[in-house]
């Protein structure tokens, strides 16, 4: 195999991994950020918050939706590690 062939099958395996970590991340991201502000957003409206304390809740809300998006693109991204077997 010619080094350009095993380049590009180095990258098309690597984009591979990148695309099957992204969509689910981006899945589940959504519908925790729809989730988390709203129920946010409804909780501080009973409480009759001020229009300024919900922006700031959501503003909390959305940075912890980053940081699990975060956290959910690299254990999503890491490459597959077979256990070792018990039978030894």
């Amino acid at each position: 195999m010619t080094t350009r062939v095993r380049n590009a099958f180095v990258w098309t395996s690597q984009m591979k991994r990148f695309l099957n970590a992204l969509i689910p991340t981006i899945l589940i991201s959504e519908i925790a950020a729809i989730t988390f502000m709203t129920a946010t957003w409804a909780i501080l409206s009973e409480l009759h918050a001020g229009l300024n304390v919900i922006i700031g809740g959501e503003v909390v809300t959305a940075i912890g939706v980053a940081a699990l998006t975060v956290a959910v693109f690299r254990r999503a991204s890491r490459p597959d590690v077979e256990t070792a077997s018990a039978e030894e």
